[in-house]
């Protein structure tokens, strides 16, 4: 059996986190790392993330039985244009954006004789320390659900190996709509670094903020974290999900009037009702009970070995692209 290639095209936090899983599960497959930023992909390799690195991009999918992109939304799009015509026939590409419409509209200009499959793993609260290649670990993606969207023209095959995929790296399949995913994600994953940003921009632009900041502590450093760094990157991602962080704007807008009505009236009653049920749902969802009851995979042949399905399918597409 030939040793088929995987490349991981973004070596940060994600792609160095992937690789490290790979290798963790031994797969018989060679790891390609490419990074724009070249000494972060010389370091994953040193962490043991991938097996070589190659500078060039086209160089490092050259030959891939399966590509991963692992990068923000913003890159996608052109790294895609700057592959599709060098793509091995039985090539399969998958990305870990955390927005798919967009992702699944420019995969539809790659070549028919490769297949796209959207992914995005979803970690568990408590798995993250940080960013970057060094903070990547094998075990961060232990329990994720990653949310894996179908083009129409994917086959069954492909599909199969990009869940088989996602289960040897320790993550659980869930299949999504592309539209539903981005709805639900804009709410739970955006929104409140709309909102951070919102908070920092009402706190900060104010004309009493000299004084405030001397006052300022960890509480308003917590609340803030989340409000984007890079404007371009945020911009990108906002107006992407333009429609639905407007829908859940309004909701949080709603929310946000409702307890404005409770201070107006003084209703110490409706602010502990709101309080507790808000912290009892949180506790539920902390603690992975809200999952209680619904099944853990939705992917039907994961009662097979997911290493031996996944290696397997990847070799016989080597053989096809050698």
């Amino acid at each position: 059996m030939s040793t088929p290639r995987i490349t991981i095209v973004g070596t940060g936090f994600i792609g160095g986190s992937i690789g490290l899983a790979l290798k963790k599960a031994k797969i018989e497959a060679e790891i390609v790392g490419h990074d724009k930023e070249n000494n972060i992909a010389t370091r994953a390799q040193k962490r043991g993330a991938v097996d070589l690195t190659k500078w060039n991009l086209i160089d490092a999918c050259e030959g891939a039985a399966l590509i991963i992109l692992a990068m923000p939304l913003a890159g996608i799009k052109q790294t895609l244009a700057a592959i599709k015509d060098y793509l091995a026939p039985g090539a399969i590409i998958t990305d870990t954006a955390a927005t798919k419409t967009p992702v699944m509209e420019w995969a539809n200009e790659l070549p028919d004789s490769v297949s796209f499959i959207g992914g995005n793993p979803v970690i568990k609260p408590g798995r993250v320390s940080g960013g970057g290649i060094e903070n990547a670990n094998a075990d961060v993606l232990q329990g994720a659900t990653y949310c894996l969207v179908s083009s129409l023209r994917a086959p069954a095959s492909a599909i199969d190996t990009v869940a088989n995929f996602a289960t040897l790296i320790g993550a659980q399949p869930h299949f999504i709509d592309a539209a539903e995913h981005d709805g639900i994600l804009a709410g739970v994953q955006h929104l409140p670094a709309l909102l951070a940003t919102a908070l920092a921009s009402g706190v900060m632009q104010n004309k009493s903020w000299r004084e405030s900041a001397r006052l300022a502590g960890a509480d308003f450093r917590d609340a803030t974290q989340l409000a984007p760094a890079d404007g371009k990157a945020a911009s990108d991602l906002f107006l992407a999900q333009r429609a639905e962080l407007i829908q859940w704007t309004d909701v949080f807008i709603e929310r946000l009037h409702a307890l404005r009505q409770l201070l107006e009236r003084n209703d110490a009653a409706g602010i502990e009702k709101m309080v507790e049920q808000i912290a009892t749902e949180r506790a539920k969802w902390l603690s992975g009970k809200l999952d209680e009851g619904a099944p853990a995979v939705e992917w039907q042949d994961v009662q097979f070995s997911p290493q031996r399905l996944f290696v397997g399918a990847l070799a016989d597409r080597g053989k096809k692209i050698k």
